[in-house]
């Protein structure tokens, strides 16, 4: 959780401030800034009536801003007027919020610095971003990613810390894949992006019970494109969720804005490109890439995995790779009937005991230990009797 550290006495503005955050952040009182405890998101607030009447303001945020090490810097003060707050401003003060003001004045500056904060200086999760020309290929394998990194996450991680983002139109595959109904999408959440948090996440998201892993759509159940979101809101929403959650799966579904794709691969701790063995698909996998402008390293630095793999197919992983100048490769070879039933019946492949060739090669992917069967433990108890009696 956040710290907001509020220069003053008044512990009446800190319980005010502290409840206008609805919880996001702990107010702690204090008299001067150590450096030694700014550590993770934080900021400073000033109270100008903790500033003695001999002192100038400019001073005092001077002092301040220079010990605060980069964090932001806020000024609660009852004045204002223009010049006062130019003052504050030319001083170094991030904002300035009204001393007196009411929980949505405070909140709506603070709320955003927070974000910014927590962008700059939070433990964020790891960010997988899954690309591709056949957009519900796209939703299925980034589901099942979601789904087995989960599986694979650590005893002491948090349970049902994971998250997938679905931007596939009209309609989420995901959400079919996943058997969920879902009534609060990207925009919601760019809406709610000054008062979001775990806690929010945890209550408002739609939740796939058996895996405890999180949704969030791009259509929010309306099957239609939300209005009046930018690229920049969705790269500070998508920055803001990796400090949220361990792990975020973005499956680029429909988004095709240049700009936006280039920064979440910067960003992203892997990019995943899913390419079937078409030249077609070769061909829209290249235009995505190019659309994304991507530095050669990114680029290289990818890894091709090929959908529906046939070993027949004499368009093989290695050409393809060569083709796209993605550096490693990986097959995902397909049971499409099986597949094809799992999506009916809303019951993803990564819940299954034991799902083939597809799911050993999705937990590859992910870094996670395949699934031992029965019939594997039998053979190993029966080798460790074989090795006693000999």
């Amino acid at each position: 959780m956040a710290t907001i550290f509020l220069l003053s006495v008044d512990r009446m503005l800190a319980q005010r401030i502290e409840e206008s955050l609805g919880g996001r952040a702990t107010v702690e009182l204090a008299q001067s800034i150590e450096r030694d405890a700014l550590a993770g998101p934080c900021l400073i607030v000033i109270d100008r009536a903790a500033i003695p009447p001999e002192r100038a303001l400019s001073a005092a945020i001077g002092t301040v801003v220079q010990s605060a090490g980069g964090r932001p810097v806020v000024l609660a003060t009852d004045e204002m007027e223009a010049e006062p707050l130019l003052r504050a401003i030319r001083a170094g003060a991030s904002d300035v919020v009204p001393r007196g003001g009411e929980g949505t004045e405070i909140a709506a500056v603070l709320a955003r610095l927070l974000n910014d904060a927590m962008a700059d200086r939070g433990n964020r999760g790891r960010l997988t971003l899954v690309l591709g020309a056949d957009r519900d290929a796209c939703a299925m394998v980034a589901t099942d990613m979601a789904i087995a990194a989960g599986q694979g996450e650590k005893p002491s991680a948090n349970p049902g810390s994971g998250l997938l983002i679905d931007c596939t139109l009209p309609t989420s595959a995901a959400a079919a894949y996943l058997d969920l109904n879902v009534d609060y999408g990207l925009a919601s959440a760019v809406g709610d992006m000054d008062r979001l948090d775990a806690s929010l996440l945890a209550s408002t998201l739609a939740r796939h019970g058996p895996s405890g892993l999180m949704l969030l759509t791009f259509d929010g159940g309306t099957g239609a494109e939300p209005a009046g979101l930018t690229p920049g809101d969705l790269a500070a929403l998508i920055r803001l969720l990796r400090n949220c959650c361990s792990d975020v799966v973005l499956n680029a579904g429909s988004l095709r804005h240049g700009g936006l794709l280039r920064e979440v691969v910067a960003e992203a701790t892997q990019v995943e490109l899913l390419c079937g063995q078409t030249i077609r698909e070769i061909e829209a996998c290249r235009r995505l890439l190019d659309r994304i402008g991507a530095e050669r390293e990114r680029v290289e630095a990818m890894r091709l995995l090929v959908w529906d793999h046939l070993p027949g197919v004499l368009l093989d992983g290695r050409r393809m790779a060569d083709a796209l100048g993605v550096g490693s490769v990986l097959a995902l070879p397909t049971d499409r009937a099986r597949m094809r039933n799992a999506l009916n019946a809303g019951r993803p492949l990564a819940m299954e005991a034991d799902g083939g060739a597809y799911m050993s090669a999705i937990r590859r992917v992910c870094g996670v230990a395949p699934k031992t069967r029965g019939i594997d433990r039998v053979r190993r108890a029966m080798l460790k009797v074989v090795e006693r009696a000999s």
